[in-house]
């Protein structure tokens, strides 16, 4: 089971149009995610503005890279991903909402 997670906008005709895509992450890593940003993690974020999230997103950004020790606790025993690959997706979907605040957050899992 993974994530998937793009950002879409309407284009005015009623249709939805993907504008990034910001990648696929295991969801193994989710516990570490639902910790920095309670009580669902990203997947709270499906359906939102990313104008709406910007500021969730950095304060669990900053919360991740302030104790890495935590987060890499809750390493998958598995070896399924990672703090670092975690904190690198989180960091990109940041970093994509900041680039595309009026885009709306989609996730499949």
């Amino acid at each position: 089971m993974s994530y998937d997670i793009w950002l879409e906008i309407d284009t005015g005709t009623g249709e939805m149009h993907e504008v990034v895509e910001v990648g696929n992450m295991t969801s193994n890593v989710a516990p570490m995610w639902r910790k920095a940003m309670p009580p669902d993690g990203l997947a709270g974020l499906d359906g939102r503005r990313c104008a709406d999230v910007i500021g969730d997103l950095q304060v669990a950004v900053e919360v991740m890279e302030k104790y890495p020790d935590v987060y890499r606790e809750l390493n998958p025993p598995n070896g399924w991903g990672d703090y670092e690959s975690a904190l690198e997706y989180l960091t990109r979907m940041r970093d994509m909402a900041q680039q595309h605040p009026a885009c709306t957050i989609r996730i499949s899992r």
